[in-house]
């Protein structure tokens, strides 16, 4: 088991913006997943930045990306230090159908470029610049004949940072389920606890929505399974629910909790159950008794206990705590 703390030493630290500032293999065997990390990688950037992250309608994300892809595809990092001078002479005379300066004028890529160095000299930026390349396929390599389990850690981090760290790897685990070929077999299990904030209802769309969203529809094909968690199911987009092939629901309090879930299963309760039924049993259901409604078996619902588990449940463990668990 390994346990990676982004930003912080307790754990591995990991360096998020490593599409972009460590050369990858993957520059040679799938560009097109390469150039996906570090798109993922440019618009965290962009929001610590405060300006549009938006691959298609960003200014800024288009020129760090055509700077930054000149070097990665001819074998070289594209660390940020590297950029800052091309982004005021870029080495090229046009973007697009535009000249340089018609694309993007000199005083907004000197604005820019202050910015990044501003960013650059920010002690805790340089936190995330440090530790272990993200590299999904390399956390799954099995070890002594065993997977290893993966936690990566934000409790340390505030509720944006969070959202960034996760969007950027999230978008590089996407990268990485698309490059696999397709599979019957389990092959990695994304678990997400607590999703709440990182999966909302239209129009929020943080870093984390668009790849949870991608993972969900498509990557049961890929032999990746997706398990999330949360106390609020209004708090989760439509899609997501759509897209959940298997329901463990536990007692909801609110009929608004309960209209969300009976909305998201279509009305498929199952074994002759109508939806009063269903949110009547969902709102007197005991401590660790659960409705399970799998997709599979028709969407028929059965009722579950599980056996205890052997877990103090003490909730989330202190950086020091990690450090002193791993023995550092």
């Amino acid at each position: 088991m390994r346990v990676i703390t982004p930003g912080a030493d307790a754990g591995e630290m990991l360096h998020v913006l490593s599409a972009l500032e460590r050369r990858s293999a993957r520059w040679d065997s799938d560009p097109d997943g390469a150039r996906s990390a570090l798109s993922a990688a440019i618009s965290l950037i962009l929001r610590l930045l405060g300006r549009d992250p938006d691959p298609a309608r960003s200014r800024e994300h288009v020129l760090l990306s055509v700077l930054a892809e000149r070097h990665l595809a001819a074998g070289e990092p594209a660390d940020i230090a590297r950029l800052l001078p091309e982004i005021l002479e870029p080495p090229f005379a046009s973007i697009g159908a535009l000249d340089i300066n018609g694309f993007m004028p000199k005083r907004a890529r000197r604005e820019l470029a202050a910015a990044l160095n501003t960013l650059l000299a920010s002690p805790s930026f340089a936190s995330w610049r440090r530790g272990a390349t993200l590299d999904v396929d390399a956390w799954l390599q099995p070890h002594e004949g065993r997977t290893p389990a993966t936690i990566l850690s934000v409790a340390h981090l505030d509720d944006d940072e969070r959202a960034l760290v996760l969007g950027v790897v999230l978008e590089e685990i996407l990268s990485w389920v698309r490059g696999l070929p397709g599979s019957q077999r389990l092959r990695a299990l994304i678990v997400f606890d607590e999703v709440y904030g990182f999966l909302p209802p239209h129009p929020a769309s943080p870093p984390t929505k668009r790849p949870l969203v991608a993972l969900m529809k498509a990557s049961a094909a890929y032999g990746v399974g997706v398990l999330i968690a949360t106390q609020n199911p209004m708090d989760l987009d439509y899609r997501a629910l759509s897209n959940a092939g298997l329901w463990c629901l536990g007692r909801l309090q609110t009929d608004a909790d309960r209209a969300r879930v009976l909305d998201g299963l279509a009305n498929e309760a199952g074994q002759g159950q109508t939806a009063e039924e269903l949110s009547d049993v969902l709102k007197q259901l005991r401590p660790r008794w659960f409705v399970v409604r799998d997709a599979q078996a028709g969407g028929a619902s059965m009722l579950l206990q599980p056996r205890w588990a052997m877990s103090f449940l003490r909730g989330p463990m202190t950086r020091h705590e990690i450090r002193r668990a791993r023995g550092a």
